[in-house]
């Protein structure tokens, strides 16, 4: 099958939307946001549907999300953090896209996720409470996350450095596919 579209994976704070959107442009293709698309459908924040409907709930929209979009013309896309761990659902991205698996160690992601109130799961936890969060997090995403095609560094450079290194790195795997 022809992997027409590029999906980051990755723990929450990894650089997915920031390093996908500068990809895109490299690429000259539409980005994609799968949480901003989540919210946008249902009206409500991550933080409301999870309060309000559960993680069951957000996890199945998190399916139908993907597989809308992966239906749709090439595009760069980033996916929630948790969603590779869901269902068949990094079977499904690996069916149908390149997938770029951002690394970040957990003392990489607890700075920058240390003040960041937007994400539902770190929500009210002490400092020492996220750190073992994060560490036990990525411990479990990580078998998931390793099933990508492609694995780079996040913090290996700028993000300019970064967003080039992945244009080459993803353009040299279409090719050998």
């Amino acid at each position: 099958m022809n992997k027409r579209h590029t999906i980051l994976v990755g723990m929450p704070g990894s650089g997915k939307s920031s390093l996908g959107l500068m990809l895109s442009k490299l690429m000259d293709l539409p980005f994609i946001d799968t949480d901003s698309q989540i919210v946008e459908k249902n009206g409500k924040s991550i933080v409301e549907i999870f309060h309000e409907l559960g993680e069951k709930s957000f996890r199945e929209f998190e399916r139908q999300m993907l597989e809308e979009i992966i239906e749709q013309n090439d595009s760069v896309i980033s996916v929630g953090g948790g969603m590779p761990c869901f269902l068949d659902n990094m079977d499904l991205m690996n069916a149908n896209a390149v997938t770029v698996y951002l690394k970040l160690s957990s003392a990489n992601l607890f700075q920058t996720l240390k003040n960041d109130s937007r994400r539902p799961l770190l929500q009210g936890k002490t400092q020492d409470e996220l750190k073992e969060y994060i560490r036990s997090t990525l411990q479990q995403r990580s078998p998931y996350y390793e099933k990508a095609d492609i694995h780079i560094n996040s913090r290996a450079g700028s993000p300019a450095k970064l967003a080039r290194l992945l244009y080459e790195t993803v353009n040299e795997k279409r090719r050998h596919k």
